[in-house]
């Protein structure tokens, strides 16, 4: 396939994860004669969408959404020529109820026009694209949607995971990944063990959802209980004070700021009579192994001696007990902590 058609396909297969960095295709396993054949596209996220802590950080509102129609957007004259390509979609959707917004977000549009995920053409055989573990949002069907506006004005989903099945007022209910699915289907095609349910119920190959998404907590209910699931939920500290900043400059901020150093304190913190930290031997002896790297000189040969014993190095019991004292009155009077006897507090065994 020309390369021109290969970058086609990874922009537009964003669809409702406009969000989405890199994607690639495989066939969707079926089981059943009757089930269309759809592609499913794999891609990384470019924000955190699944669970409702990414939601309630990096949405601006949750709304339940209709698709009214849709149109294509013809393939190029390249793609026509050589027989093959990707035809992009677009849909207009009404947005109805609301049923959670940010504090201080944006208000959402009454309607509102998506690029979607669209079909793959080989000759005259169109097979539809549907990105992995998200909805193509066809017409016809209803959706419980996470939005973003984004730094140039426009909304978008939140990425691959935004988007709910929701016909018939029921969550999980009505087309997810190119198939028309009921709730418990949908339960079981998101269940975080990936196992292919029994007794004919729908699974793609491939889905894989992590531990208590908001798809997993809220399948069969209602919309609103999505709006109270977010309520009960803080965002990420660092997402909530850069509320100011759009959905991916945001991330980005959070994604770029690195671990505090460690320092000599703070290795030594767990150590703190104040911490009542349940230490075994050999944890102790980790901990004093670190503080070893932060000193230099006769401290942090006392330091390697008795983390050698409490490593299970008996022959230096003496040596331990003698050194002991500078050990604890280094510690104490660099961190301002106090250490007590500076030994185990568990004797639970070890791994």
């Amino acid at each position: 396939m020309p390369l021109n058609i290969q970058a086609k396909l990874l922009s537009a297969l964003a669809g409702v994860a406009a969000l989405g960095a890199t994607a690639f295709l495989v066939p969707l396993a079926t089981d059943s004669p009757e089930r269309p054949h759809v592609i499913i596209a794999q891609g990384k996220d470019g924000l955190p969408n699944r669970s409702p802590l990414d939601w309630v950080s990096y949405g601006d509102q949750v709304a339940v959404v209709n698709v009214t129609s849709e149109a294509e957007t013809p393939a190029s004259a390249e793609e026509i020529a050589a027989g093959e390509g990707y035809i992009s979609r677009r849909v207009a959707l009404d947005i109805g109820e609301v049923v959670w917004s940010r504090p201080g977000a944006p208000t959402p549009p009454a309607t509102l026009s998506l690029v979607v995920d669209g079909w793959s053409f080989k000759g005259d055989t169109r097979t539809p694209i549907a990105l992995e573990q998200s909805s193509r949002l066809e017409p016809g069907h209803a959706y419980v949607l996470s939005l973003a506006r984004l730094s140039d004005g426009t909304w978008s989903a939140i990425d691959s995971q935004a988007a709910l099945p929701y016909d018939s007022e029921t969550i999980g209910a009505g087309e997810y990944q190119g198939q028309t699915v009921t709730a418990k289907q949908f339960g079981a095609a998101v269940k975080t063990d990936d196992d292919k349910p029994k007794g004919g119920d729908f699974s793609p190959t491939g889905a894989e959802v992590i531990m208590e998404s908001v798809a997993e907590l809220t399948v069969g209910k209602p919309a609103d209980y999505v709006g109270t699931l977010l309520a009960t939920t803080d965002p990420d500290p660092l997402a909530e004070a850069n509320f100011d900043l759009d959905p991916i400059a945001r991330f980005d901020t959070v994604a770029g700021v690195d671990e505090p150093a460690k320092t000599f304190c703070s290795i030594a913190t767990p150590l703190a009579l104040s911490e009542a930290s349940q230490l075994t031997s050999t944890e102790l002896g980790g901990i004093l192994g670190q503080l070893v790297a932060e000193e230099n000189g006769e401290d942090a040969t006392d330091l390697g001696v008795l983390a050698a014993y409490h490593n299970g190095d008996s022959s230096l019991a003496s040596q331990a007990d003698a050194i002991r004292p500078a050990v604890i009155t280094n510690i104490e009077s660099q961190c301002g902590i106090e250490v007590g006897d500076l030994a185990p507090t568990s004797t639970a065994s070890q791994e």
